[in-house]
């Protein structure tokens, strides 16, 4: 079964274009490769033999004739048989799932076929390049070079090949759901190949269409149609073929619950695939009989089964594969009440899922397709995404309200999965269990996605307001960019009991749900210590006492060993004073033509093998113009740049000096557009936060 647990199921169409005729024998081959001189019969007998090799699955010995013919080729300067070696030993790589060396064979036959002027064979090479491209979930790519070659099988006239082409493009229409099209699009090649009497090519298109039928529950047709395709495989020996037929009848049964004959057509195209040892095709039956076990609630035989085909299609880059593998497994290890596994892999599964079905990789393949079609007619894709955000303000004395609801909302998650699966197998009819596994992996991940959101908005109710900070600065921005949703980084502000201003720039343990778990309970820590104290450093050592206290008992070996890097910087205007304390944050201080750097206490705010040393604290006089910047470590430890290093504390400070005379909208733009600039294509790797203020 192609696709696990949804409505669609794909088959990938084998073109091959090698155009010897295929009565002869691999014996009477030789003889005649034996008696040729060497001249292009030579070659001409060494490629049909390797033809006849890969029909029958024997692509080790078939892969050694191949390479006999380019060399050959080469010795008597014979262009056209090393191009056509070239793309024999592609499509053997294509048939065994090695991706990497198929693709590079028929790149270099379609560079030979390109200097030769062959229109024809060019039209092959991009065809099967398309074909690979296919398989590995590059859909744009694949329709592309399609497009390529019907375009030039058109203009040539060759409507056997463009039958080919009609086939692949239904493919991929198919893959997009629109069934209307993809339909039209293999009838129109059948009727070429009814025409021509290709008989391979009727068995793919009768695949074709049986794929599609079963898709929209005409389980009858479909059944057929496989039937058809696999009479006229089996006549033709062609083991390839007859795998996707028996695929394509063991899914048809599958859907209609009659799991019995489902394995059975499966364990068949498992055998197949060793036989020819196609292991792409080997991790697809895995696949399939672990679907199929697991709605017999066969939970081990199933997660061994989705194992080896993750294993298996990483093996040959099979990223549609490895999704529905992952997928199995969510369901599996739900089943098996392994909560935190299934939870793992459905994220991975989703991870897959994104990459492959993408917004823009489906905006691309309907370019594609509309811009053949309608020449140079454009279609305008318009996507609004609206995004929310939304402040709540609550009571600050909620921390267990606030810790009870995250964990409520994971636990709420865990039942969830459990409920998918539940539903899924006590619902036996296929169609009804497909569409509700969709539905709900999709409902699912929208609960998980708004609990988080929501969690972002409790958090940030936590960290300084807007109008607490307009109330005591006059020029400041906020760099805060979180890795994820929610964040370990925060930033913090009171007003003390002295009448003083204070503001904490943080960095909690983790960053994600978990940092944001941390954070509350940093900030609570922070907002029972300044209920009694006003100094920095006396502030620190009793959020410290408390989260040392209040994590002793989370069930780890050492006790608790999570808390907070932090600098708090306490202003007292009215004697144009500043006076600091920081735990592994420095801060800066820009003052006319020079930066001052108050260096950290070597140590955080939570358990450690000094958490009985008081933290230190400095003052300072405030000047007129004084710029003052606290920050984690989010920004100088990004990786990026053209060689994907760090950015570096020293590059960022540098950075600062130089602009610190700049507005503070201005430095803040400046930040933002260095540090997207630096991260470029690659993964923000933690949260980040930056805060200036002039004084």
């Amino acid at each position: 079964m192609k696709k696990i647990f949804t409505t669609f199921f794909l088959i990938f169409t084998l073109s091959v274009f090698v155009c010897y005729s295929q009565d002869k024998t691999i014996d009477s081959l030789k003889i005649v490769f034996k008696t040729s001189k060497e001249d292009t019969n030579k070659v001409k007998a060494l490629l049909e033999i390797t033809k006849h090799l890969w029909r029958t699955g024997n692509y080790d010995t078939s892969i050694t004739y191949a390479e006999k013919a380019k060399t050959f080729a080469k010795k008597i300067t014979y262009k056209a048989g090393i191009a056509n070696a070239y793309s024999n030993l592609g499509i053997i790589y294509w048939y065994q799932g090695n991706y990497p060396s198929a693709i590079e064979n028929h790149e270099a036959a379609l560079v030979i076929r390109n200097e030769l002027g062959d229109k024809k064979g060019k039209a092959g090479s991009y065809n099967n390049i398309g074909l690979i491209y296919n398989e590995k979930g590059n859909f744009p790519e694949a329709l592309k070079n399609y497009f390529l070659a019907l375009k030039i099988n058109e203009e040539i006239g060759n409507d056997s090949w463009a039958s080919n082409n009609y086939n692949n493009i239904g493919n991929i229409c198919a893959l997009q759901g629109d069934y209307k099209a993809a339909l039209k699009y293999h009838l129109s090649a059948l009727k070429i190949r009814e025409k021509q009497g290709d008989k391979l090519g009727m068995s793919t298109s009768y695949n074709c269409i049986g794929s599609i039928l079963s898709d929209q529950s005409n389980y009858p047709e479909a059944i057929e149609n496989y039937h058809k395709a696999l009479v006229i495989s089996t006549e033709l020996n062609d083991a390839n073929a007859m795998s996707i037929s028996y695929d394509g009848i063991g899914t048809t049964f599958f859907r209609q619950g009659n799991y019995k004959e489902a394995l059975n057509y499966f364990v068949k195209v498992m055998k197949i695939c060793e036989e020819i040892g196609d292991k792409l095709g080997i991790a697809r039956a895995y696949g399939s009989l672990g679907v199929v076990e697991t709605l017999m609630d066969k939970n081990i035989d199933a997660k061994k089964n989705f194992e080896s085909s993750i294993f298996l299609a990483k093996e040959v880059g099979g990223l549609i594969e490895i999704r529905d593998g992952y997928q199995g497994l969510a369901v599996v290890d739900s089943s098996l009440e392994n909560y935190k596994d299934a939870f793992e892999h459905n994220k991975l599964y989703i991870a897959y899922r994104d990459s492959i079905n993408n917004v823009e990789t489906t905006k691309k393949s309907v370019e594609q397709q509309m811009q053949y079609i309608f020449e140079k007619k454009e279609v305008e894709t318009k996507a609004n995404q609206k995004i929310k955000d939304a402040v709540v303000t609550t009571d600050k004395k909620r921390q267990k309200t606030v810790l009870f609801l995250v964990s409520g909302v994971l636990l709420l998650v865990i039942i969830f999965t459990v409920f998918v699966f539940r539903t899924l197998r006590l619902t036996r009819k296929q169609n009804t269990i497909i569409e509700l596994q969709k539905n709900l992996v999709e409902e699912k991940h929208k609960e998980i996605t708004d609990s988080i959101n929501y969690a972002e908005r409790i958090q940030r109710s936590f960290i300084a307001t807007k109008e607490l900070l307009d109330n005591n600065l006059n020029d400041y921005f906020i760099l805060f960019k979180p890795k994820d949703i929610v964040s370990g980084d925060f930033y913090w502000a009171a007003k003390l009991l002295n009448g003083n201003f204070a503001l904490v720039t943080a960095d909690s343990t983790g960053h994600g749900v978990p940092g944001a778990i941390m954070s509350l309970l940093n900030v609570t820590s922070l907002e029972k210590a300044v209920e009694e104290l006003s100094q920095p450093a006396e502030i620190f050592d009793a959020t410290r006492k408390t989260i040392i206290e209040r994590l002793k008992n989370d069930g780890s070996a050492e006790g608790g060993k999570d808390g907070m890097d932090a600098s708090i910087t306490v202003y007292d205007f009215k004697n144009k004073k500043i006076i600091i304390a920081a735990a592994n944050n420095p801060i800066w201080i820009v003052r006319e033509k020079e930066i001052i750097e108050i260096r950290p206490d070597k140590m955080p705010i939570g358990k450690h093998d000094k958490q009985n040393v008081p933290f230190s604290q400095q003052e300072f006089e405030l000047q007129t113009g004084n710029v003052i910047y606290t920050l984690t470590d989010g920004f100088p430890d990004q990786f990026g740049g053209e060689k994907g290093k760090k950015f570096m504390i020293k590059n960022l400070r540098e950075l600062i000096f130089a602009n610190a005379h700049l507005s503070m909208n201005e430095q803040k733009q400046i930040l933002e557009a260095t540090f997207k600039n630096w991260l470029g294509n690659l993964e923000q790797v933690d949260d980040v936060t930056l805060i200036g203020i002039r004084v």
